[in-house]
């Protein structure tokens, strides 16, 4: 269900938060003229989850009276124009880095995984570790970019999550490209700079693969499309 029109004094009400305080939200709902409810009943305009799909109590009964439920970033963007800062530590969600990331197999830490991607900004530079049967195991470094049809986050053209913050079943790890960048050792693990658009500028890291052809690639991409980073 897509969000409501809201007016002043409709009744808003929180469950299962996950980025955002709820005394902050709270209080950026009243500043905004919204009223917090303690309780979903129906007079309820509107529900904020951490995750949408919540199975609360809160939401089953939204649902039952056809209450939307949208999750803290959409409701935040869309009610309160962006005002209120995610309450996260990405540092606690950080990608496995170097030439040991794309070696063995990346296991999946969801709840972590969700976290990063529902904090995903247009433009911030995010460092994604990506697992992909065709490709293998690499790293894209790069501005993250939401869709023209507002369908699903990418970094460097490569899908992290939805729009609403689900994890693509490729990503392994997801955090904000912070510090230097990686060094590239050897044909093990390269590191591969890359412009495209609209995705802008971008490093791959990872094994250089041999494939159809004698071609040279990193992830997805060959060689030839990119410049090796000495």
């Amino acid at each position: 269900m897509s969000a409501p029109e809201l007016q002043p004094g409709d009744q808003i009400v929180f469950t299962s938060l996950e980025l955002v305080d709820k005394n902050d939200l709270a209080k950026a709902t009243t500043e905004a003229g919204f009223v917090v409810g303690p309780g979903v009943s129906k007079k309820t305009a509107l529900l904020v989850a951490g995750d949408p799909d919540v199975d609360s109590t809160k939401a089953r009964k939204a649902r039952d009276y056809g209450i939307a439920v949208i999750s803290e970033k959409e409701y935040v963007d869309t009610y309160l124009g962006g005002a209120v800062t995610a309450d996260i530590d990405l540092a606690a969600a950080t990608a496995p880095t170097g030439a040991a990331a794309v070696e063995g197999t990346a296991k999946r830490d969801l709840p972590a995984l969700k976290t990063a991607c529902k904090a995903l900004r247009d433009g911030a530079s995010f460092h994604a570790l990506i697992q992909s049967t065709e490709h293998g195991r690499y790293i894209v470094r790069g501005p993250a970019f939401l869709s023209a049809l507002g369908e699903c986050w990418t970094v460097g053209g490569i899908p992290v999550a939805s729009s609403a913050g689900v994890p693509d079943k490729s990503l392994r790890g997801l955090a904000l490209a912070e510090g230097p960048e990686h060094p590239a050792d050897d044909d093990a693990f390269t590191a591969l700079s890359v412009e495209q658009r609209p995705y802008g500028r971008f490093t791959v890291y990872g094994p250089v693969r041999t494939i159809a052809g004698g071609l040279k690639a990193v992830g997805p991409w060959l060689i030839g499309h990119g410049a090796l980073v000495e």
